[in-house]
């Protein structure tokens, strides 16, 4: 009888844990980084993590999103910690725009360099093929191709100028997920939209997770797996890290809070009162956060509320 192959009795031992803290997984963030967000609308928001990086307060950062995005991003730029945004579309979906958003683009606060979703994927897609440009034929004869450096005409192949974005290398990768492992085997429950792109893109990713589970459970079902560990850099277990958004099989967003969250931002006087100082700045985050919120049992309760 043939014998299978079995992995070394020790090989889990010789790996290294990737488990971090959420305030060594911020401190990643330095001043000057270009900075990738992943999410999608109130989907899988890097929350928790982003408010960690809010308290640190590295400064000029670049940042880029897959669209459509909203509170991390939006919420990134109201800080005053961004110098330039490649970020085609920050709202709130059905509960109006993303006011630190516009306020930065009425004011010239943030350079938000004019894009779309191809221009940014793009961008991202170039990375990952090692090209210097990735070229983008949908936006041919667009306004786009005048209006933006990443939509700007060039002669790729020889064949004529084509809209063809550079490559873009963020430093620095959040996301959120909702299982992990201590090797950084990271589970989506729902759909990961452009996270997986934008974490092949970048230099380091930092995945926070609802809940850490054990490496055997990641094992019997690889299929599962939406990020192999060699592209984590760090993992955090950070439950309800995505709220006041949504972790897809977990918890939906939180309207009241985010109803909350654009009713202090009629201003940005009363954005950083309302908001930022007492939701952020003035609470720790995980258990002092979640009382601030409400606690974890209300959070639990909302999906009943939304449906």
């Amino acid at each position: 009888m043939t014998r299978s192959p079995s992995r070394p009795p020790d090989a889990a031992a010789r790996r290294t844990s990737k488990l971090v803290s959420l305030s060594e997984a911020a401190a990643l963030v330095t001043p000057g980084s270009f900075v990738a967000v992943g999410g999608l609308w109130f989907q899988n928001n890097p929350s928790a993590l982003v408010r960690e990086v809010v308290r640190r307060g590295p400064g000029e950062l670049t940042i880029v999103a897959a669209p459509p995005s909203s509170y991390a991003v939006d919420l990134l730029i109201g800080s005053g910690l961004v110098r330039t945004a490649y970020v085609a579309h920050v709202s709130f979906d059905h509960l109006g725009l993303a006011p630190n958003h516009r306020r930065a683009g009425e004011t010239g606060t943030v350079d938000l360099v004019d894009c779309d979703e191809a221009t940014v994927l793009g961008g991202l897609m170039a990375t990952l093929e090692a090209l210097p440009h990735h070229p983008v034929t949908s936006i041919a004869g667009t306004d786009l191709t005048r209006t933006s450096p990443l939509a700007a005409p060039r002669d790729v192949d020889g064949r004529g100028p084509v809209p063809a974005p550079p490559a873009m290398r963020p430093d620095v990768c959040l996301l959120h997920a909702q299982e992990a492992d201590e090797y950084g085997n990271v589970r989506n429950l729902g759909t990961p939209f452009c996270d997986p792109l934008l974490a092949k893109a970048s230099r380091t990713v930092v995945v926070t997770v609802d809940r850490i589970v054990t490496n055997d459970e990641i094992r019997s079902a690889p299929h599962r797996t939406v990020l192999p560990g060699y592209l984590v850099d760090a993992v955090v277990e950070a439950p309800y890290g995505a709220h006041p958004c949504a972790s897809q099989g977990h918890y939906v967003h939180d309207e009241e809070q985010l109803r909350a969250y654009l009713h202090a931002g009629r201003t940005a006087e009363t954005w950083r009162s309302e908001y930022l100082e007492p939701r952020v700045l003035g609470v720790a985050e995980g258990p002092d956060y979640l009382a601030a919120v409400g606690g974890a049992q209300r959070i639990d309760g909302l999906e009943e509320s939304v449906r």
